[in-house]
C-alpha cells in the first residue's frame, strides 16, 4: 500500500497512545536498528581487513560497510515493509538515524582506530624488552604500566603481548585481563577525545551551513540515498532513474571483469583502469616527475564526487598537485639539492594559517558560542548551542588532564590538546567542502613544529605522546569521528538543535560501545590468526604495529640530547606555506571569481591526492563542459548519472569483499580485488 494511504488511513484511526509515546518508540525502533548494523560491522570488518586481508570496508567517508546497512534499509527491508505493512516503515527521520550510527561505527574497526592502536600497544612491550637504553628512557618517564598490555622493562615477560602478535596454541584461551587496564585507561582518553570532536562539530554545522554555505558533497549522496519515495513507489528517487543505472551498471561491470580476471586471467578478459606512462617520461627533466604523474588510474567514485564539488574546489585540488609536481622537476633539476621534506613544511604552514582563517571567518560565531558556555540560556537554540559548547570544552578539559596524569607538562599538554583541535577542525573543513571520501591530513608535526623549539624544552613524556597524538588525529583523519560525526547529524537537517545534541550524546555512547565490542573482535581475530588466511602479512596488522617506531627513535635522541633536524631552512619553508596559503585566502575572500582555493595545499603531495587527481580533473572537466554547453539544467538532469558512478564503484566494491569471505569461509583460495584505495 502507497504511503500516502497509509497516512491518510492512520490519521482516521484513533490514536491509541499519545504523539509523543509514539515518537519514542520509533526513534528507540531507529536506534536499535542503528546498533545492529554498528555490531555487524564491528565483527565483520576486523575479519575482513586484518584475517583476510582483503579491501577495507570502513576506512572513508562513504565507507563501504556502512553503506551496505543503508542500501540494505533501503532497498530491501523498507520496500517491504512499505508493500505488506506500511505502518512499519521507517519514515525519513528513522532512516536518518539508523544511517548516522552506521557511519559513525565505521570509525572504529579501521584506521581511525583498532587498525592502530591495538596492535601498536601490543609492539610496545615487546620493543622495550629487547632495548635497554629504550627500557631505561621510558622507566626514566614512569610511563604508568597499565597503558600496555604487559609490563615495561629490559628483558621483561610479556606473553599477553606476544601471542596478540603471533598466535594462541590450541586450546588456550585469550587473556582478557591483559587488556582491561589499558581498555580503562585510554578509554577515558578517547571518550574526552569524542566528546572534543562532536562539540566541535555541533558547534561547528550552523556556522558552515547557515552563515559560510559550504557544499557538504558527500550530504547530497546520502541525501539521495535517503529521500522519501514518491507517492505510489517503494524506493527513493535516484533508485528509479535510468542514468542512475546506466552509469552504476558500466561501472559495476568494469570491476566484476576486472575481479574476473584476476581469479581467471587467461579466460576472463579487463578493461584496464589504470596506466604506466613511465617510458614516455624515461629522458630529461620528465624523468624527475614524480611517480603518480606517470602512473595513476581511474577511480569513478573521485569523478562522481568531484561532480558535486565547487568548480573552484576541484580545479584546486588537481591543480595544486600538477603545481607540485612542477616544483619537484624545477628542484631537481635547477636547485639541487632537492628536499622532498620542504612539501610537508609547505603543509605544515598552510594547515595554521588557514585553521586560523577557519575561526577567524566565523570569529562572531565562536565568540558567541563560547561566551553562551558560561551564560543562562533562554531560547531551545541557546540551550542547544550552551551544551554543544560545554560539551566540547569538557573534551578538551578531559584531555589536558588525562596528559598531565600521564606525565606531561601543562604547557605540553595544552598543546598537543590545540594540535589535536586543529587537526579535527581542519578534516572536518577539508571533507565539508570536498565531499573527498578518501582523503588525510598528513601532518608530521613533530619533524614540522616540535623540533623547532630548543631540545631542553621538550620533556620525555611530552615527545612520546606527541606520537601518540600523531597516530589519533592526523594519521587517524582518514575516517576521523569530527567529519563523520558531521555527516551523521546532518542526516536529518530539520533536526531540532536540541535533538541534534542528544544524537552527539548517543554517537558518542555507540563509540564506546564500539570500542568494547570491535576492541574484543580484534583481539579475537589477532590472538587466533598469526597471519592472513592468504599467508601475505604476519601479524595481520603490520602497519598498526609500527606507530610507535618513530617514538621510540626520538625518546632515544633526546636521550642523548639531541633531536635530527632537516638541513634546510625548515622554518623558511613553513613561513613560504603560511604566506602561500595566506595569500589564497585573501583572494578568495577579496574575488569571488578567484579561481585557485588554497585547500588543495593541505592535500598536496599525499598519498589520496596523489590517487585521485586524475579522476577530479576528469569529474571537474565533464561538469564544466556540461554546464557551459547545457546550462544548470543539463546540470541537474546529469546528477543521477555521476551519483550512479559512485554507487557502482561502491556495488562492486561490496561484492568483492563478500567474494573473498564466501570463498575463505568454504576453504577455496580467494584474491583481493582492490576496487577503492587502499
Amino acid at each position: 500500500m502507497p504511503d500516502e494511504h497509509a497516512t491518510t488511513h492512520e490519521a482516521r484511526e484513533p490514536a491509541t497512545e499519545p504523539a509523543p509515546a509514539r515518537a519514542t518508540v520509533r526513534y528507540a525502533v531507529a536506534v536499535a536498528i542503528g546498533l545492529v548494523g554498528a555490531v555487524l560491522i564491528w565483527v565483520a570488518t576486523p575479519y575482513n581487513n586484518f584475517v583476510l586481508g582483503s579491501s577495507f570496508i570502513a576506512d572513508s567517508y562513504l565507507p563501504v560497510a556502512g553503506l551496505f546497512c543503508i542500501l540494505l534499509l533501503v532497498l530491501c527491508v523498507n520496500p517491504v515493509l512499505r508493500k505488506f505493512r506500511a505502518r512499519a516503515a521507517l519514515d525519513r527521520r528513522q532512516l536518518a538515524i539508523a544511517s548516522g550510527i552506521f557511519l559513525i561505527a565505521c570509525v572504529l574497526p579501521g584506521q581511525g582506530l583498532l587498525r592502530m592502536l591495538p596492535y601498536s600497544l601490543a609492539r610496545f612491550p615487546t620493543t622495550v624488552r629487547e632495548n635497554a637504553a629504550l627500557a631505561d628512557a621510558y622507566e626514566t618517564m614512569r610511563l604508568p604500566h597499565g597503558l600496555f598490555p604487559g609490563p615495561l622493562g629490559f628483558g621483561a615477560e610479556t606473553p599477553a603481548a606476544d601471542n596478540f602478535l603471533g598466535e594462541l596454541q590450541d586450546g588456550e584461551p585469550i587473556p582478557w585481563h591483559a587488556w582491561r587496564l589499558p581498555l580503562l585507561l585510554w578509554g577515558l582518553f578517547l571518550v574526552s577525545c569524542w566528546l572534543m570532536m562532536i562539540g566541535l562539530t555541533l558547534m561547528a554545522l550552523p556556522q558552515w551551513r547557515r552563515n559560510e554555505r559550504l557544499a557538504f558533497p558527500l550530504l547530497r549522496v546520502y541525501e539521495a540515498l535517503l529521500a522519501a519515495p514518491a507517492p505510489g513507489t517503494l524506493v527513493p528517487p535516484i533508485f528509479r532513474s535510468r542514468a542512475f543505472w546506466s552509469t552504476t551498471g558500466v561501472v559495476f561491470l568494469l570491476h566484476l571483469l576486472v575481479g574476473l580476471n584476476a581469479y581467471n586471467p587467461e579466460r576472463m578478459p579487463a578493461i584496464p583502469l589504470s596506466w604506466d606512462l613511465s617510458r614516455l617520461f624515461a629522458e630529461g627533466p620528465l624523468a624527475h616527475l614524480p611517480g603518480y604523474i606517470r602512473t595513476n588510474r581511474v577511480y569513478f567514485i573521485f569523478v562522481g564526487v568531484a561532480f558535486f564539488m565547487p568548480n573552484r574546489i576541484s580545479f584546486s585540488v588537481w591543480v595544486t598537485v600538477l603545481a607540485y609536481a612542477a616544483y619537484r622537476v624545477i628542484g631537481r633539476c635547477y636547485f639541487p639539492p632537492y628536499y622532498g621534506g620542504t612539501v610537508g613544511d609547505h603543509r605544515t604552514g598552510a594547515l595554521i594559517v588557514l585553521a586560523l582563517a577557519v575561526l577567524w571567518i566565523g570569529r562572531r560565531h565562536w565568540g558567541r558560542l563560547l561566551a553562551g558556555a558560561f551564560r543562562s540560556a533562554r531560547t531551545p537554540q541557546a540551550v542547544a548551542e550552551r551544551r554543544s559548547t560545554r560539551m566540547f570544552l569538557l573534551g578538551c578539559a578531559g584531555m589536558w588532564a588525562w596528559l598531565v596524569a600521564m606525565g606531561v607538562g601543562s604547557g605540553w599538554a595544552l598543546f598537543l590538546v590545540g594540535i589535536a583541535f586543529i587537526i579535527s577542525l581542519m578534516i572536518t573543513r577539508i571533507v565539508a567542502e570536498t565531499g573527498m571520501p578518501f582523503v588525510r591530513i598528513d601532518f608530521n608535526y613533530q619533524i614540522g613544529l616540535l623540533k623547532l623549539f630548543p631540545v631542553a624544552w621538550i620533556g620525555g613524556a611530552a615527545l612520546f605522546f606527541s606520537y601518540v597524538i600523531a597516530m589519533l588525529f592526523p594519521t587517524a583523519s582518514r575516517v576521523a569521528v569530527a567529519p563523520m560525526a558531521m555527516q551523521a547529524i546532518e542526516l536529518d537537517a530539520e533536526r531540532p538543535p536540541a535533538s541534534k545534541v542528544r544524537f552527539g550524546l548517543l554517537l558518542v555512547a555507540v563509540l564506546l560501545a564500539g570500542l568494547v565490542i570491535c576492541g574484543a573482535a580484534n583481539l579475537h581475530a589477532s590472538y587466533h590468526h598469526g597471519m592472513t588466511l592468504d599467508g601475505a602479512e604476519q601479524p595481520i596488522s603490520p602497519w598498526g604495529t609500527r606507530r610507535f617506531n618513530g617514538a621510540h627513535a626520538a625518546v632515544l635522541e633526546l636521550g642523548r640530547g639531541e633531536l635530527s633536524r632537516p638541513s634546510y631552512s625548515q622554518a623558511g619553508h613553513l613561513a613560504f606555506g603560511a604566506a602561500l596559503a595566506g595569500g589564497l585566502q585573501w583572494a578568495c575572500l577579496a574575488f569571488p571569481k578567484w579561481p585557485l582555493h588554497p585547500i588543495g595545499l593541505l592535500m598536496v603531495n599525499t598519498f589520496y591526492a596523489n590517487e585521485a587527481w586524475v579522476s577530479i580533473f576528469v569529474g571537474w572537466l565533464l561538469k564544466v563542459l556540461l554546464i557551459r554547453y547545457g546550462g544548470s539544467r543539463l546540470y541537474q538532469r546529469a546528477r543521477p548519472a555521476f551519483l550512479g558512478l559512485i554507487m557502482g564503484e561502491a556495488f562492486a566494491a561490496v561484492l568483492w569483499a563478500v567474494v573473498p569471505a564466501v570463498l575463505a569461509g568454504l576453504g577455496m583460495p580467494y584474491k583481493s580485488v582492490q576496487v577503492l584505495p587502499h
